[in-house]
């Protein structure tokens, strides 16, 4: 959809002007990783099916670090696969936390539809994975979202006892968000017919309740949810202890490649677990 409206709007406001398309533009590979294929040492596998309330089951990967201090649930975003979270891993090797990732339902190997309230299930599975590990073994728990994940962090840290949330390139509401998605230009003609499953998925409203450690992570060139909707939280946020960090050149999927990313994650753990 966003694509589409991008298409057109370029159409509209470049009237006769050539459109450059580059070589580079036209592929969108992934490095991909698979349990045959999981080669990082500071971690050893482990392939989980879980089960949701409602009967759905999950594929999701637990992969366990002997030095862990913590352990992580992270939250991908609308296009997020377990097989293409090469540069996620990547950056959390370098971190002594456990690493929880998740296929939602619908997606990879999970059985099941999409929907909002699925996906909030499919959250509050996992985060239930790990609750019922021995404290010995997950540590003080994390709760990681990136985009659309950034809802289902927030979340559960909401309902849930974490020690502390990580937003990453967040969503602050789903209205202001399909607004900056379209040209100003372009706003008096066009509408969004938005569920209101989606709609009332605010961002905003909820870190307003949450008064853990909150960590805010974005990157300056993002141009599919901007820096802005971070600050935006970041400024409504009332948890006692808060950081916002803004990535030069980053954008909305190529955070983790940034050594500032794993500092930054590091150091928030480590100081919100601190005595």
């Amino acid at each position: 959809m966003r694509q589409i409206l991008l298409f057109l709007a370029v159409l509209l406001i470049t009237a006769c002007s050539t459109i450059e398309i580059k070589e580079s533009d036209v592929f969108d590979a992934h490095r991909t990783i698979t349990p045959e294929t999981f080669n990082f040492t500071e971690f050893t596998f482990h392939e989980q099916m879980l089960e949701t309330d409602d009967g759905v089951k999950l594929n999701s990967w637990f992969l366990q670090n002997e030095k862990a201090v913590a352990t992580v649930l992270y939250l991908g975003g609308n296009g997020f696969l377990m097989v293409k979270s090469r540069p996620l891993i990547e950056a959390y090797s370098k971190i002594p936390v456990n690493l929880l990732l998740v296929d939602y339902r619908g997606y990879g190997l999970s059985s099941g539809e999409p929907s909002v309230a699925g996906v909030m299930s499919d959250a509050k599975a996992a985060f239930q994975f790990l609750k019922e590990l021995e404290a010995s073994a997950s540590g003080p728990i994390f709760v990681h979202g990136h985009s659309m994940g950034s809802f289902l962090s927030a979340y559960i840290a909401d309902t849930e006892v974490v020690e502390g949330y990580i937003l990453e390139s967040p969503i602050a509401d789903v209205d202001g968000w399909t607004k900056s998605l379209v040209p100003r230009i372009l706003r008096p003609f066009i509408r969004f017919d938005i569920d209101d499953a989606i709609r009332n998925q605010n961002n905003s409203e909820r870190v307003k309740n949450i008064e853990i450690p909150l960590l805010i992570i974005g990157g300056n060139k993002d141009d599919i949810t901007p820096f802005s909707m971070a600050e935006t939280l970041y400024s409504k946020s009332s948890s006692v202890s808060k950081k916002l960090v803004e990535i030069e050149n980053g954008n909305h999927n190529n955070l983790p490649v940034y050594s500032i990313y794993r500092e930054t994650i590091l150091e928030f753990i480590q100081q919100s677990i601190e005595p």
